[in-house]
């Protein structure tokens, strides 16, 4: 698990394994929280010891002013460390002139050729791209010297120096106010890295990790052009040349309080930073635009993505009325019905992403809908399966509406098409007939009718019934036999057809159609194959003659579409 930086005490430490320097995680002290003037909902951080020891800045041999031509200028925005400190560039590019008189920190200009620096990588250099990405520009005000007008100047840095009063110090001029780390000499003593004492060209019995050493704010002192403000190794207030390369740097930074760290402290003490990005916040959020209540409501989201790749879920809440946003539904769904209150007059949704490290994203909230209080319609009957039909038959329904003066829109459906749609009275009984002509279309298998009423606010109501077909023979003939005036002796056919291999196709015609029993002879052989047929009966019973035929296909356990289409011929 991880908890936000901001839980942090002051005074608690903390490193980002990633953030290097003299090849060793830097590790942080928590110097405040939310601190006046500084970004909103941030945490302050001062390293825990000396970093390195550097001069403030070089000697400025094209310069005017005498003692910044000797001694280095005092002025933190021109400084040498303030630029070094706030880049990523490699080692030997950090540097480019401020101002005209400008020089950079190399071994001439440095005090005893002591440390110089224009040859190092920036000091964001060995950052993390996380840390880079987290660190916050911060506005803060520094003191100037007299002959810069004296008072005190704001600049933007995202790596800065802290002031005389930021330390709990009285310099010449009151800049921000005072960091809850400090609260006397003890609290600012500070002891160098083992890399910074290593690495150190300066030598001196009293600089050693074990030993409090003098480090640099970013106050200039007001009485000169060369002299800057440090904290001495008693923790008290002290000036020294710009130029001196033998006073350490413990520069400050401002992350966000939500930022994550590890629950429990390491080896070093140390919180470790979790770099974990909140998830974006989901793309869309659908809601009905007509609500009913006592119905279902659809609410279904957007995906969230993560440039960690941990989203673990959604959290659904909702607004009813005036009231407060209460969660309904938390899990990894996108989509969630709910049932609309009949005490609803409106009601909103919103919905989140969340991670796995506990960040979450920005909410993605619907328009407000407001809610109908609308009974719907009722279809007499339930659901049910009408078993297997042999031929055209008609299911009975009747729809009924609580609400007066409504309009009651029905439709019917085969198989998902609509046969009809029509309006109908509440109580009154009506029928969905299955014709002749949509019985013999259907294939045989299973069939739906379903019946939607629709009360035109909203309300709906659906009956469905199943049904099954299972007709495996086609027999057919005229209705009234063909008139002639003799009797028929001979004859041509054609039928249109698609007969499935397997399936036995019949054909058979008669000259005395008219008779009780008339005389049918087989005539499936000259159909098929296109000849005429002559007819061996010579006799009849009826008072006319009359041609007729009957056509009969069994399908015979053979599969596909199986049907006549027209029947065509002539006879004489």
């Amino acid at each position: 698990m991880a908890k936000a930086l901001s839980t942090l005490a002051v005074g608690a430490l903390v490193k980002d394994t990633g953030t290097l320097y003299n090849g060793k995680p830097i590790i942080w002290k928590v110097a405040d929280k939310n601190h006046a003037g500084y970004p909103a909902n941030s945490v302050t951080l001062i390293t825990e010891r000396i970093i390195s020891l550097k001069c403030f800045d070089a000697i400025e041999s094209g310069n005017s002013d005498s003692n910044r031509r000797s001694y280095g200028n005092n002025r933190w925005i021109f400084s040498n460390i303030r630029q070094w400190l706030n880049s990523a560039a490699a080692a030997g590019k950090w540097y480019s002139a401020q101002h005209s008189a400008d020089a950079p920190p190399s071994n001439a200009n440095v005090w005893s050729n002591y440390n110089e620096y224009d040859g190092e990588a920036g000091f964001l250099a060995g950052f993390s791209a996380n840390f880079l990405a987290a660190l916050l520009t911060t506005t803060h005000t520094v003191g100037k010297a007299s002959v810069d007008g004296g008072g005190t100047e704001t600049c933007t840095d995202k790596i800065f120096f802290a002031t005389c009063t930021e330390v709990g110090l009285s310099g010449d001029h009151v800049c921000g106010s005072k960091l809850a780390l400090f609260s006397d000499n003890a609290s600012r003593q500070a002891k160098p890295t083992a890399e910074c004492v290593s690495k150190s060209e300066y030598t001196n019995s009293s600089f050693n990790a074990n030993s409090f050493w003098y480090w640099w704010l970013a106050d200039a002192y007001a009485s000169n052009s060369c002299n800057v403000r440090n904290v001495s190794s008693s923790g008290g207030l002290n000036s020294n040349y710009a130029y001196y390369g033998y006073r350490g740097a413990r520069p400050l930074c401002n992350l966000k309080s939500e930022i994550l760290v590890s629950d429990s402290p390491d080896s070093d003490g140390a919180y470790t930073i979790i770099w974990n990005r909140a998830p974006s916040a989901p793309g869309s959020i659908s809601v009905p635009t007509q609500i009913l209540s006592g119905q279902n409501v659809a609410v279904s989201w957007g995906i969230s993505t993560d440039e960690d790749g941990s989203v673990s879920g959604y959290i659904l809440e909702r607004k009813a009325n005036d009231g407060s946003w209460t969660q309904i539904y938390k899990g990894i769904n996108r989509t969630y019905t709910d049932t609309a209150s009949v005490n609803w007059q409106s009601v909103a949704y919103r919905v989140k992403a969340y991670d796995n490290a506990g960040a979450d994203s920005e909410y993605t909230t619907s328009p407000v809908r407001a809610v109908t209080h609308n009974t719907p319609p009722a279809i007499s009957g339930a659901n049910s399966a009408l078993g297997e039909k042999t031929g055209a038959f008609s299911q009975a329904y009747t729809v009924t509406d609580q609400d007066s003066g409504q309009t009651l829109t029905v439709t019917e459906k085969i198989d998902g098409a609509v046969k009809r749609t029509h309006t109908v009275t509440s109580g009154q009984e009506y029928n969905f007939s299955v014709t002749a002509a949509e019985w013999v279309k259907l294939s045989n298998g299973s069939h739906t009718l379903e019946i939607t009423a629709d009360d035109g606010t909203g309300g709906t109501a659906t009956r469905t019934y199943t049904f099954s077909k299972n007709v495996s023979e086609i027999e057919f003939s005229l209705a009234t036999p063909l008139a002639s005036d003799d009797a028929v002796t001979k004859a041509i056919m054609s039928v249109a057809r698609q007969i499935p291999a397997g399936a036995v196709f019949t054909v058979e015609a008669c000259n005395n159609g008219n008779d009780e029993a008339p005389t049918w002879e087989d005539v499936t052989q000259a159909v098929t194959s296109g000849s005429k047929f002559f007819f061996s009966n010579t006799t009849k019973t009826a008072a006319e003659w009359g041609f007729n035929f009957r056509i009969k296909v069994q399908r015979n356990g053979a599969t596909g579409d199986c049907f006549i289409s027209s029947v065509g011929g002539n006879f004489e």
